[in-house]
């Protein structure tokens, strides 16, 4: 469905018109172009009040068609309406304010092929000599037209997101930059210069340029990319921006897309580091058979099957418990409340002096070594010679 809204407008935009003084001093300017069908203009979204779907400074592209400028009804509207210097508020010359901004009227308004043409009597001294000293020499329609909300693509190939339609004139104005552009003006033909001179605008500002076609063909043909660019839509997954409006959106799903991008990487990377690969099964075996036999050592009755080797080393220093050296390493810790790294030291402890007497196993751990010789001959006071082993050493007196 269509939205449709009605508004005031002015359309803020070389002629071969000439200028000529009446016997009351005014300034009769024939042939002037008023207007030109078909055409994209630009306007800015709070131009067209209440307009929704649209940001304030959004830029949208309004096409004129010809047959709507052009209708019969909408030419006599503009015959005999008020001249003005610039648009008087809200684009309306009415009963209330025209002695303030009328500066004399046009009339004769008649089709020319793309052009709206129309004399121009200028009776304001002031403005007449703006004119004269080419300060105000374009011109800008001021009119009523609906607004209708539509997507299509104009004669020249330019894409547009509304259009007017139902003209109805309320002034013509002169202003130092139209709208409609450079075509649209008051010019002189005695004024105007032999050789054939261009005019191109970049980002709003217009330059004469002479006769540099090369340079004007290469400026529009920039000028239509860059359209064609603000009108192109990107899809980014399941979502669709306009790049000319919504680069800001399509910047945010570029971050987080490369945001996830980044966090997939470093799980990839942590997959792969901790992929199981043969060589990596081979001393997991290996290093888990070591445990059980170090466990079996030290405690033949513990459980392997099933368990972790995490598991298996906790219930062997359970159950070893009373041991100095799992006094002296675990502390006042229990065995379920042990740290992983608390757990492996108190084992691999444990598991380096298996086989040694378990009440003095710290010597052994430590690498304490003590060869007792209780003498090398006979005892004082005669009888066997007797020896002592390290195992008789570490017995309890």
């Amino acid at each position: 469905m269509k939205n449709i809204y009605r508004f005031k407008v002015g359309d803020f935009a070389p002629s071969e018109s000439t200028r000529s003084y009446t016997p009351e001093g005014y300034l009769k300017c024939v042939n002037v172009r008023l207007g030109k069908a078909p055409q994209v203009r630009q306007y800015y979204a709070y131009e067209f009040p209440n307009l929704e779907g649209f940001t304030a400074d959004q830029t949208i592209n309004v096409y004129t068609p010809a047959e709507e400028l052009f209708k019969t009804e909408a030419i006599k509207s503009w015959d005999g309406v008020d001249t003005t210097d610039y648009h008087p508020p809200k684009n309306e010359i009415n009963a209330a304010n025209w002695k303030d901004y009328h500066i004399g009227y046009c009339e004769n308004v008649r089709q020319e092929g793309e052009y709206l043409l129309g004399d121009l009597l200028i009776k304001d001294k002031d403005s007449i000599d703006l004119i004269q000293n080419n300060e105000r020499l374009e011109m800008s329609l001021g009119y009523g037209a609906t607004l209708v909300l539509e997507q299509g693509t104009a004669p020249d190939g330019t894409v547009y997101q509304a259009k007017f339609i139902n003209f109805i004139g309320n002034h013509v104005a002169l202003v130092k930059y139209g709208r409609c552009g450079g075509d649209c003006r008051i010019g002189d033909e005695k004024q105007t210069p032999k050789g054939k001179t261009m005019e191109v605008s970049v980002n709003g500002i217009r330059f004469d340029i002479g006769d540099n076609k090369p340079l004007a063909d290469a400026l529009k043909q920039q000028q239509d990319q860059l359209e064609n660019l603000k009108a192109a839509k990107l899809k980014v997954g399941d979502k669709q921006f306009s790049i000319g409006d919504e680069l800001n959106a399509v910047q945010a799903v570029v971050d987080q897309l490369h945001t996830e991008k980044t966090t997939l990487e470093q799980k990839v990377g942590d997959l792969e580091k901790n992929q199981m690969t043969p060589e990596k099964l081979e001393q997991a075996a290996a290093e888990r058979a070591a445990v059980i036999a170090d466990a079996k050592a030290l405690v033949p009755t513990v459980k392997t099957e099933g368990c972790t080797c995490e598991q298996i080393k906790r219930d062997v220093i359970a159950a070893k418990a009373g041991d100095a050296l799992v006094t002296a390493l675990m502390g006042s810790v229990a065995v379920g409340d042990a740290k992983p790294e608390q757990i492996d030291t108190t084992f691999r402890a444990l598991s380096a002096v298996k086989g040694t007497h378990p009440s003095n196993p710290v010597a052994d751990a430590l690498n304490h070594q003590q060869n007792i010789n209780a003498g090398d001959g006979k005892p004082s006071g005669g009888g066997e010679e007797k020896t002592y082993s390290k195992e008789d050493a570490y017995k309890e007196i």
